[in-house]
């Protein structure tokens, strides 16, 4: 119940900007928000702090920014027609070139095989200036 709330308070405050009705003032009760106050209830002021030439300056750049995207984007598709219709007339014109369809069955190559590398000999770290040992190995028993 409490999420309804808060929904229900987020959409009348939506409506209430997008409307225009910033001038009317909006009471809020515990987490209820109306336009009727109720005991105890704070009252919102939500009025628009900006003068109205920012107002204008703010909606004349928004305008200018959509007439751009709008451009921008018939540009966008008139440019990608044009290579389309381009992309068309060279698939069309090039003889012998089979159609574009399915792949055919591919024949594969086998890996070739990399020689086995020996384990190199027991390494043993030694001191500097010190003899060098001889590795003797152990004879198997009898």
């Amino acid at each position: 119940m409490h999420k309804f709330h808060i929904r229900a308070a987020l959409m009348l405050t939506g409506t209430a900007l997008a409307l225009g009705v910033q001038a009317q003032t909006i009471y809020r009760c515990g987490n209820v928000y109306s336009q009727a106050p109720c005991p105890g209830a704070e009252s919102l002021y939500l009025n628009d702090p900006r003068q109205p030439a920012q107002k204008q300056q703010t909606d004349a750049a928004s305008e200018q920014a959509a007439r751009l995207a709008r451009s921008m984007e018939q540009t966008r598709i008139a440019e990608e027609n044009r290579l389309l219709a381009n992309q068309q007339t060279i698939t069309a014109t090039t003889p012998g070139k089979p159609e574009p369809g399915p792949p055919g069955p591919t024949l594969l190559t086998p890996k070739r095989m990399q020689p086995k590398h020996q384990k190199p000999a027991a390494f043993i770290a030694e001191v500097p200036g010190s003899e060098k040992r001889v590795v003797q190995k152990k004879k198997p028993r009898p």
